[in-house]
């Protein structure tokens, strides 16, 4: 033997029936039963998983291996006699049953002979076989009715239940991996379809062709000589250790190998044969045995088998597919993956707890059990977990597709998610996705959020991953937002952490001012009886969130927002919809950045005199960089993926970002003199007091027309709309107190510069109007005030507590 041990070639995690023939190997070799003359090949064989393979590490060599399948092998009693199709009926096939139960059977099939003879009898004591077997195709088409149902189900419970009562020990662990006996009736655990079956496919009735068929394709060993075909050798070298081979069988294969179930492009030609390995077959379902103990112990309750069965979970298209595809899957099974060599009893133990936890919740599906992987809710023994899929092929048959690969590792998106859990609402929104009356675009929108928290759970937790579920719960909130009828069962987001935009920044424009404009409304630190909360101290903030020009937020009275997106001035943790129906704060549309971010810059406006509010409601708990205000002002701004970030980060505690403009600053060319010379008037009158740009008192109010004007010039780069815009701008500050050397009307110095400079040339004054909207911090703001209003500000002007991050 290699120091290294054996490395079976032929036994790899996919598809589902080499991961299950890895398993079978394992056990069969450890355990006593399994052997003809009743002594294990090797009690202590190890087993783990290196480079896509099983390992072996025992005292066996690879010829030491063959010899004992070859020689030794006692097949487990694996039986079905619940099932029609399964040789223990008249019209069911019996080329490898009848050779089976015949007294003169070789000692290797001893115990295999003598489970089926128990079987029979007690077919035989309910006096007939099952009413309506499933082996009857012309009776199985008949519908039935709810009567006969339960009937036949009541039937196979008690004959299920006589059955464990009756058979030998050795046959339990096959029955209880096969189906489930519960106060409610039968359970079947996906793994083994439908009770050991796949639509028409008994595998019981495959395993015993396969074993010792006298029919048209012979079986591996003689039924009373118990010696191996002529092919059994070379078979078997293909099945453990890959070695080729020519003699594979035309049989059905059922759920577990796709690749060999024949059909449509299985090969060249129109149609192709289902060909399988027999040894592949036998292992196979002898691998699948090794969940039985945990089936026994997790089936104790009226819970599904799906939710019970080690590893089982229920299907979700997060991840591989749509919505629709879930319909036509039965369930998943994460197959475990161990890298520290292990006997197969450790194995067992560690299946037998089969579980994976998620705060505290057994995993229900596929998501859930990422969440699982993603906070170590599982059994600390693996490393990773292959991730299949059972899914219909065509009438009642399965297939199993390998879907995914997920590490057992921590992931710092796990927390991320579990914000969205607040309140139930992740799971509420989920369901709603799933009814049949939903819109298609809420169905993928839903989807599509899936798809994003499963990616951001695997370990290394991408920010692109952060980013698009950002996107998706903006998306979403918009979507159901829209829908009176899906507002009484699913609520706005719950308050997302800071971490999801630490998580998701890559320090680009677009994300950026997204993040600035999202915190737009929202205090930074305690207000106080600031512009917020004018009357009222700190009992109610009045000034809307941004979140509330997306989605319907707001009510009337004292607080507006307070019983569904504040309480106080904090951020509530789970949110309400308005009981309004169109609340007038909600202007965002479905067309462009622009247009909305002027919308919004308008209603805010009108708001200030709606709220009583002694300021202009443009502050935020988030600034963007002027650098970010002067790429946003360029055409390479991608306002798509702006505005879809934004729609999301509205939902999320907002973040100051570490982010010191360059110290060059924003060169002529990305920041225009025009933004420079209008950005002070958008901005509040406290920030501007606070760094000495007006007196104590003093105010800055916006002109009525300076908006429109913007909004009329359109897309126009000739410079006249800006420049009567600027002019406007000048006169309005210049009454306030501050006055600019380039204001001609004001002071000389600036005449022949404002006649021949054309300021406004090449600037869009519809994108400048959405600029001003864009929080820019008193650092930035000084910059400003210093290019368009030179000596309007002390020496002494410098970063205030506002600008220190909380990103911390």
């Amino acid at each position: 033997m290699a120091a290294d041990g054996l490395r079976l070639e032929g036994c790899s995690p996919t598809p589902l029936s080499s991961y299950l023939k890895a398993l079978g190997t394992l056990r069969i070799i450890s355990s006593a039963i399994n052997s003809a003359f009743g002594k294990a090949a090797d009690a202590s064989a190890r087993g783990w998983w290196q480079d896509e393979r099983l390992h072996l590490r025992t005292s066996l060599g690879r010829d030491d291996l063959l010899s004992f399948f070859l020689k030794d092998y006692a097949p487990s009693p694996v039986i079905a006699p619940w099932n029609g199709g399964s040789g223990f009926y008249p019209e069911d096939n019996r080329d490898g049953f009848g050779p089976l139960s015949s007294p003169e059977v070789a000692t290797r099939f001893a115990l295999f002979s003598e489970a089926l003879r128990i079987a029979t009898e007690t077919l035989g004591s309910f006096g007939l076989p099952l009413p309506v077997p499933d082996a009857e195709p012309d009776e199985a088409r008949k519908p039935r009715t709810s009567k006969q149902a339960r009937l036949r189900g009541a039937v196979k419970k008690e004959l299920v239940a006589a059955l464990r009562g009756s058979l030998p020990p050795a046959a339990l662990p096959w029955l209880d991996a096969a189906l489930v006996l519960t106060a409610d009736g039968l359970r079947f655990p996906p793994l083994l379809g439908t009770g050991g079956n796949d639509g028409r496919l008994d595998f019981t009735t495959g395993f015993m062709q396969r074993l010792v068929s006298n029919g048209r394709t012979p079986g591996l060993f003689n039924a009373t000589t118990g010696d191996p075909s002529f092919v059994c050798a070379g078979l078997l070298e293909n099945s453990l250790f890959g070695s080729p081979i020519q003699d594979l069988t035309d049989a059905a294969v059922g759920q577990f190998s796709p690749g060999s179930a024949g059909g449509p492009n299985a090969s060249t030609g129109y149609e192709g044969d289902a060909t399988v390995n027999p040894w592949d077959f036998v292992l196979m379902l002898e691998g699948a045995v090794t969940f039985a103990s945990a089936a026994t112990r997790r089936h104790q309750s009226n819970a599904l088998s799906r939710a019970s069965a080690p590893f089982t979970v229920g299907a979700s298209g997060a991840g591989w597919g749509g919505v629709s595809n879930e319909a036509d899957a039965r369930a998943e099974f994460w197959a475990p993956i161990w890298t520290r060599p292990a006997r197969f009893i450790e194995v067992r133990a560690l299946f037998a707890e089969g579980r994976a936890t998620s705060g505290g919740r057994t995993a229900s599906d596929g998501l859930d059990f990422a969440r699982a992987l993603a906070t170590l809710g599982v059994n600390r023994g693996f490393s990773e977990f292959q991730r299949f899929g059972f899914f219909q092929r065509a009438g009642k048959s399965y297939y199993a597709a390998a879907l995914d690969r997920r590490r057992a590792a921590p992931s710092n998106g796990a927390a991320l998610v579990a914000d969205l859990d607040r309140g139930g609402w992740l799971g509420r929104i989920r369901r709603s996705g799933r009814k049949d009356n939903q819109p298609a675009a809420t169905r993928n929108a839903i989807k599509t959020l899936e798809d994003s928290l499963f990616s951001l759970l695997e370990p290394e937790c991408p920010p692109s991953s952060v980013r698009a579920a950002i996107e998706a719960v903006g998306r979403l909130a918009r979507l159901t937002g829209d829908r009176p009828s899906v507002r009484e069962t699913v609520a706005p987001p719950p308050l997302l952490s800071r971490s999801w935009l630490l998580r998701a920044d890559d320090g680009s424009p677009e994300f950026r001012v997204a993040a600035a404009i999202a915190g737009i409304g929202i205090p930074s630190t305690n207000p106080g009886r600031s512009s917020g909360s004018t009357g009222l101290g700190t009992r109610y903030w009045r000034i809307p969130p941004m979140a509330a020009h997306l989605a319907p937020l707001t009510d009337g009275g004292e607080g507006f927002e307070r019983s569904t997106f504040f309480r106080g001035w904090h951020l509530r943790r789970r949110r309400n919809w308005s009981t309004a129906e169109n609340p007038p704060t909600v202007v965002w549309g479905h067309g462009e950045l622009m247009r909305n971010l002027v919308a919004v810059l308008e209603r805010r406006i009108v708001e200030t005199s709606v709220r009583g509010l002694d300021d202009k409601p443009f502050a935020g708990a988030s600034f963007a960089r002027l650098s970010d205000v002067g790429a946003f002002l360029t055409a390479d701004f991608d306002d798509d993926r702006c505005q879809d970030l934004l729609a999301g980060m509205v939902w999320a505690d907002p973040v100051r970002f570490r982010a010191p403009e360059p110290r060059a600053g924003p060169s002529r060319a990305t920041l225009p003199f025009a933004y420079s010379a209008l950005k002070p008037i958008f901005a509040p009158n406290d920030q501007l007091r606070r760094i000495g740009a007006i007196p104590t008192e003093g105010a800055i109010p916006v002109p009525p027309n300076l908006l429109a004007s913007l909004r009329a010039g359109g897309g126009s780069r000739d410079g006249r709309a800006v420049g009567r815009v600027v002019r406007l701008a000048f006169a309005r500050v210049r009454s306030s107190g501050l006055i600019s050397a380039y204001d001609s009307t004001g002071s000389g110095s600036g005449a022949n510069t404002w006649q021949h400079g054309r300021i406004g040339v090449g600037i869009r004054p519809d994108r400048l109007a959405a600029a001003l909207l864009i929080p820019v911090a008193d650092r930035g703001l000084t910059s400003l005030l210093r290019r368009a209003y030179p000596g309007a500000l002390p020496d002494s002007a410098h970063l205030s507590p506002e600008e220190t991050t909380n990103a911390d």
